[in-house]
């Protein structure tokens, strides 16, 4: 599955024909008082936005990261914040309207079930994950032609992106490590344009990590983050000699060194 399938069938697009959905049965099951859902509408929609921007600050950084295209960088959002903000919004707003608020938390109980199966649905359409790294050819920030799958040796890859604050923080922990303990790293940039990438590396030259020229690679079409079937960054992939993949690590997660492998 090319990358184009995998944006439109990201968990944003979801959401939001899920909260479209919402508001138009809203509609449909109260004809009568079309004007108080269409004022409730407009403030579960500031309301959902309110509450999934704010739950990840309590879950810690890169919690509840959610991929959008890749040239329009990263948002943090939480579906559950959201939800959980929109159910307080709909008691308080209903709170002399007992039938209407049954409805509408009738409403918001399907409309979370059903993106909830949708975003199920979703993750079967990923492709199996392969066993063996393919061969790509990536660019360096000198414009020079790279084949991982080239190298004989074991070797980690590294994809992140300069917008990405779990990646930074992997980096900037990795720059702080003495040289020679980082293992044999090869940082592949996702997405992002070469300008980018060079600018956030002038800015901080310690996170080069004293890498070659062939160890500073540009994946602008994203295409080993799709190969993996994560959908957060930063990503780890441990190669083998043999260009094996005997481990993808998802690091935004808690459990960073834990393979998200299935």
């Amino acid at each position: 599955m090319d990358l184009p399938e995998r944006i439109l069938l990201s968990p944003i697009p979801l959401a939001v024909a899920c909260a479209t959905a919402t508001l138009l049965t809203a509609h449909l099951i109260s004809p009568s008082t079309r004007a108080t859902t269409t004022r409730w509408a407009l403030g579960a929609l500031v309301f959902w936005a309110v509450g999934a921007a704010l739950l990840p600050w309590f879950g810690g950084p890169g919690a509840f990261r959610v991929p959008w295209p890749a040239r329009l960088g990263y948002l943090e959002l939480a579906p559950a914040g959201g939800l959980i903000a929109l159910l307080a919004w709909t008691l308080w707003y209903c709170r002399q309207r007992s039938g209407l608020r049954r409805r509408l938390c009738l409403v918001i109980m399907v409309s979370s079930g059903l993106w909830w199966g949708l975003e199920q649905w979703r993750t079967t359409l990923a492709p199996p994950l392969p066993d063996t790294l393919p061969t790509l050819s990536l660019e360096s920030l000198e414009g020079r032609s790279v084949t991982p799958a080239n190298e004989t040796s074991n070797r980690y890859l590294l994809l992140w992106r300069s917008d990405c604050s779990t990646c930074r923080q992997w980096l900037q922990r990795l720059a702080e490590q003495p040289i020679g303990q980082q293992g044999e790293l090869i940082l592949v940039n996702q997405g992002e344009s070469l300008l980018s990438a060079i600018r956030y590396l002038d800015q901080h030259p310690d996170q080069r990590l004293e890498l070659e020229d062939t160890a500073l690679l540009m994946d602008p079409r994203q295409h080993l983050l799709a190969l993996t079937g994560q959908r957060h960054l930063p990503v780890l992939l441990h190669v083998a000699p043999d260009n094996t993949l005997t481990r993808i690590s998802n690091l935004s997660t808690i459990m960073g060194d834990r393979s998200q492998r299935q």
